[in-house]
């Protein structure tokens, strides 16, 4: 399972970010099969923070941008108490930020790989094979 950070759904809407190339080949797997990405609940929230923020932003653009994200197929998880329990020591442990404990913690309950285009939070996981920077061939 590939535990999709929202810090690459968000190149797929801003044309002059780093790796826009990438995260847009990512968009395009998703849309021939879904199946093997997942995104925390939270996702279409920081997705909806951040796209409201953009320079010329307005209501319906970025409803148009949550819009096309609801429609990949994303298998979307809840905050249950495994997955509430296993980020806060993640973020505990590691020093992450609550919100990117959330994705390892759901990459680590699935056998997953959180894929992230945030090199910080990437750093701080400690567990070879847990994450995947964007751009990256192959975990770390």
């Amino acid at each position: 399972m590939t535990v999709l950070d929202a810090s690459v759904a968000l190149k797929w809407f801003v044309e002059d970010e780093p790796l826009v190339d990438e995260a847009r080949t990512v968009l395009d797997a998703i849309g021939e099969d879904p199946a093997p990405y997942a995104i925390p609940e939270l996702f279409m929230n920081e997705l909806l923070a951040v796209l409201a923020r953009l320079p010329g932003a307005n209501a319906e653009r970025v409803q148009k941008a949550l819009d096309l994200v609801e429609s990949l197929g994303l298998a979307r998880i809840g905050n249950g108490h495994e997955l509430l329990a296993a980020a806060a020591g993640f973020a505990c442990d590691w020093g992450l930020s609550g919100y990117d404990a959330v994705y390892v913690a759901l990459a680590s309950l699935t056998s997953g790989v959180w894929l992230t285009a945030d090199a910080r939070a990437a750093a701080k996981v400690r567990r070879k094979g847990l994450v995947r920077l964007l751009g990256r061939a192959a975990s770390r």
